[in-house]
């Protein structure tokens, strides 16, 4: 969903060659230029490093404990680096925190390789969560970033792996992270330092990732918050680094200034229907929404969203609790713009013989 919302002459002086300004909600795209266009975007690419690595730990596959030793090949990176020692042992939580906040390429390599085996191995994976998330628009070639001539990715396709992230407390608190240090073994220390600015600097900015070679030029990727409404803005390929910063807080400022977020739909208010229940210990079920629905307009937009809801006349139990069992259409203007799942607000267990004989005294009772 796209809103049309003003002509690019507000923008004209960016220097970016690709921008994106979404809610990061509903999705919705404010304002963007070339979002779908394809080129390399340098350490944005640890983005899907940091959500492979992050995903692992959840499953139970890895721990921020778990020491790794540096290859050869991981300490032998150029660019950004944590300046690793071949043949040292790292923590995760380390490794992870030198790639969020010092975009450390060396340490990437370490964790793709301690994750699929080789960063090849890992690359693959890269791709195929890439495919999984809908960036059909972006091919990995290694886990840093640095320059490759069959790796690209997109301003939009950057906004979909940056809202995933984001989703992980880990990540979000170490790019919070303004300045820091990683102790080496031999007990050298590394700085650490958040290439990030926004996070010092305006303080409506949550979490992102910058990126820069001379191929990519200054990339950006950030989330901003302001009441409830919940933006990402994407920059790429500006001239100078300030460029993408001053281009975000431009991105952003537009939006908190003219869109505000409508809640639609309110999961926490139950649905006065009910349905019916055959074969369970009770007649009737409540049901609910599964999650909250929100829309982002222009403010002083006096369009009403209208909800129509469409129930199971019946279910059969036994089922489990948030099963779902209808859903809501949210239609703007005569088009349909989400959908929300109606479900189960308890769990369904079939009857017994002893359930249907205290159903029958109370009918027996009651006529």
């Amino acid at each position: 969903m796209e809103v049309k919302a003003i002509s690019d002459d507000i923008f004209s002086h960016f220097t970016s060659s690709s921008y994106v300004l979404l809610d990061a909600d509903s999705g919705t795209v404010l304002v963007s230029k070339n979002p779908n266009q394809k080129m390399q975007v340098a350490s944005i690419c640890k983005l899907m490093t940091s959500l492979i690595t992050l995903e692992k730990i959840d499953a139970g596959e890895l721990k921020l404990t778990d020491e790794i030793v540096a290859s050869e090949h991981a300490a032998s990176m150029e660019g950004s680096q944590a300046f690793l020692d071949a043949g040292s042992s790292y923590t995760v939580s380390d490794l992870l925190k030198s790639v969020i906040v010092a975009s450390a390429n060396d340490s990437a390599v370490v964790l793709a390789e301690a994750i699929s085996g080789s960063e090849s191995a890992f690359v693959s994976d890269m791709n195929n969560r890439a495919k999984e998330l809908g960036m059909n628009n972006t091919v990995y070639a290694n886990a840093t970033g640095l320059p490759a001539p069959n790796q690209y990715s997109t301003a939009m396709d950057t906004s979909i792996i940056l809202k995933e992230v984001a989703k992980h407390e880990l990540y979000v608190n170490d790019s919070n992270i303004w300045m820091d240090s990683l102790t080496h073994p031999s007990g050298r220390k590394t700085e650490l330092v958040n290439t990030n600015r926004l996070i010092k600097y305006y303080d409506k900015c949550k979490t992102g990732k910058t990126g820069f070679t001379d191929e990519a030029g200054y990339c950006l990727a950030t989330t901003a918050t302001n009441g409830n409404l919940n933006l990402v803005a994407v920059t790429l390929k500006c001239y100078e680094a300030q460029d993408r910063f001053k281009e975000s807080i431009d991105l952003y400022n537009y939006g908190f200034a003219n869109f505000e977020n409508k809640k639609i739909i309110d999961s926490s208010v139950a649905l006065e229907n009910q349905i019916k229940v055959n074969g369970g210990k009770t007649d009737f079920a409540q049901i609910g929404f599964k999650n909250d629905f929100s829309a982002v307009a222009k403010k002083g937009d006096k369009s009403n969203y209208d909800v129509k809801i469409n129930i199971a006349k019946s279910v059969k139990a036994p089922m489990q609790e948030n099963a779902k069992v209808g859903v809501a259409t949210i239609v703007k203007d005569g088009k349909v713009v989400g959908e929300v799942d109606i479900v189960l607000k308890q769990k369904l267990e079939k009857q017994n013989f002893k359930d249907i004989l205290n159903k029958i005294a109370n009918n027996w009772a009651i006529s």
